[in-house]
């Protein structure tokens, strides 16, 4: 029997640490085994997209077997209730498992600083059960204030305020921003009727946030939209009806939606370790707990480098305490030196509902509004991509752009991006195009270009008007002198091209190669203004237009399966089903 080991939560690190742990012991007699009570992995970084009606719940889902798919990582769904560390087992109500050595990964929660009544009477955003919680009870606060005669009860269902001045609050309230938009119409109340506000009470908001005229940006953003802004605001009690600030002003309200701060899972801090104040597991710069056999990551650890600075609680640092966890037990167990947890932080993000946000990025500097959203999607993907492959990142362009549950809040361009249709009709297009470039290729034998020089200065199939300077060039130096060599290579290419068109297969490499070839033969003056409905065809069918009528639906699905056995196994599968 192998080493065990067992990492503890599913979420960024601990999905990250059981799969280095695969990699680094690849070659190791090990058992490794993910326990995490949910189904999916939840992106956590995204609830408030879900909160305010932005996406749809399956948007922030990720799937663990998936994620863990050809590695020996198991699965199991179960949440433990006690952890013996002496003698390395964990409980559950149901089952006991035994480890060598143990990853901790549960992540933190809510911490309500002893604020009388927030625990009982506030809204947490830490959950996919929290968002779609929130979700459904701001709907329900339009419903009924829409028939509420009561001036000050309609007002105080039409205020919500939003507690906690840091990325999540801010990216929170930017939601609702847009989101009270649609419901006005929807509900037909009017704009001046809801209260939008952000409570902090620190002097600013977004404190991490070291450049002074982004976290202005945001908040004259807020402004701008209806949000108010109070800072050096601490909220002192929260009742069902309303909350008290330290001035002694008191907002009534039915809705306080609290991102204030977090601390170290509460199960984390009764396990027997060293712990911080907060609740969370002290660790060395390996990642190791007092016991040397448990280890900590992400936001269930605290970690302070050479430099004297805490381990912030971003994902960065979830998915970099995770690997260094993972080489660090892997080492342990190879007998090999171990290595620092060297923290390499990119920046900081926050978005501001859909179109606006601001960035802080390390070797570019502070980004704002349509720029900064490109960066923060382009990180999103990255994350997904290495956790999952391109299947996930293109499932996340979906729920972000094309299948979101409010068409409304999109802008014209987008609502008509967003629109689909059945590939079927697209099928066509690409068969037709197939046939189009065998036709042609045809032709071209026909004409002798596999025999007779047809590609040369003064030649009738390849007249040198209009062509630009650099690219005659190119054809005198390169072309001409292999006439017979690119004759070939084009006349195949078409017929090429065109089967695999017809066929449904690698639609997109041969959608790119349609391009390719018609902007050579343009620029060549092989081809009219009329032909570039090539390229308009091949952009319209790169789509997915293979998987309809097509052997891509078949191909791709078993080649990206083959792909991913190849990079995480090392060893090339085809039999993957």
């Amino acid at each position: 029997m192998g080493t065990k080991v067992i990492v503890l939560g599913g979420g960024f690190g601990g999905a990250t640490a059981a799969q280095k742990l695969d990699k680094y012991l690849l070659n190791n007699d090990v058992e490794i085994m993910l326990i995490e009570k949910n189904d999916s992995q939840t992106y956590l970084t995204e609830l408030h997209e879900v909160a305010g009606n932005r996406i749809k719940p399956e948007g922030v889902k990720v799937s663990l077997k998936e994620a863990l798919e050809y590695t020996r990582v198991k699965i199991v769904q179960d949440e433990i209730t006690k952890v013996d560390i002496e003698n390395k087992k964990l409980y559950s109500e149901t089952s006991e498992y035994d480890y060598d050595y143990l990853i901790i990964a549960c992540g933190s929660e809510p911490a309500y600083f002893g604020i009388p009544g927030m625990k009982e009477h506030a809204f947490t955003l830490w959950s996919l059960k929290d968002a779609e919680k929130i979700n459904k009870h701001i709907r329900e606060m339009f419903k009924k204030a829409q028939y509420e005669t009561d001036k000050q009860k309609r007002a105080k269902m039409l205020t919500f305020i939003v507690g906690g001045g840091g990325f999540t609050g801010v990216e929170m309230i930017g939601e609702l921003m847009e989101w009270v938009d649609r419901l006005c119409k929807e509900y037909k109340i009017p704009r001046n009727e809801v209260k939008l506000s952000l409570v902090e009470a620190l002097p600013k908001i977004l404190p991490t946030v070291s450049r002074e005229n982004l976290v202005q940006k945001v908040v004259n953003f807020l402004n701008k939209n209806g949000v108010e802004v109070k800072t050096n605001s601490m909220i002192t009690s929260v009742t069902p009806d309303g909350i008290t600030l330290k001035t002694g002003e008191e907002i009534p309200t039915k809705t306080l939606i609290w991102t204030g701060g977090i601390q170290g899972n509460s199960f984390v801090a009764n396990i027997g370790l060293n712990t911080d104040k907060k609740g969370r597991i002290v660790v060395n710069k390996y990642m190791e707990s007092s016991n040397p056999y448990v280890y900590a990551i992400g936001d269930s650890a605290s970690y302070v480098g050479e430099d004297g600075k805490p381990m912030p609680a971003l994902v960065e640092s979830a998915l970099q305490s995770a690997d260094a966890a993972a080489y660090n037990i892997a080492a342990s167990i190879k007998n090999t030196p171990k290595k620092e947890l060297k923290l390499n932080l990119h920046g900081n993000m926050v978005s501001v509902g859909r179109r606006f946000a601001i960035a802080e990025l390390s070797g570019i500097g502070g980004l704002s509004g349509y720029p900064a959203t490109f960066m923060k999607h382009i990180v999103n993907m990255h994350y997904l991509f290495g956790l999952s492959g391109l299947g996930m990142c293109a499932q996340y362009i979906r729920d972000q752009f094309i299948d979101v549950p409010d068409k409304g809040k999109l802008s014209i361009i987008e609502n008509h991006v967003a629109v689909t249709t059945n590939m079927f009709w697209l099928s066509l297009m690409r068969v037709f195009l197939g046939l189009m470039w065998i036709i042609s290729g045809i032709q071209h034998i026909q004409e002798g270009w596999l025999s007779s020089v047809k590609l040369s200065a003064g030649a009738s199939s390849a007249p040198m008007q209009n062509v630009p300077a650099w690219y005659g060039w190119f054809m005198e130096k390169f072309i001409f002198p292999h006439a017979i060599f690119f004759q070939s290579l084009i006349t195949l290419s078409e017929i090429g091209i065109g089967l695999l068109l017809v066929a449904g297969l690698f639609t997109f490499i041969a959608a790119l190669g349609t391009i390719f070839l018609h902007i050579n033969f343009y620029l060549s003056g092989m081809a009219t203004f009329n032909n570039w409905w090539y390229v308009i065809t091949a952009i319209a069918i790169m789509g997915g237009a293979g998987r309809a009528f097509g052997l891509d639906y078949y191909v791709m699905p078993w080649l990206s399966k083959v792909l991913k056995h190849w990079v995480r196994r090392k060893k090339l599968k085809l039999n993957v089903f």
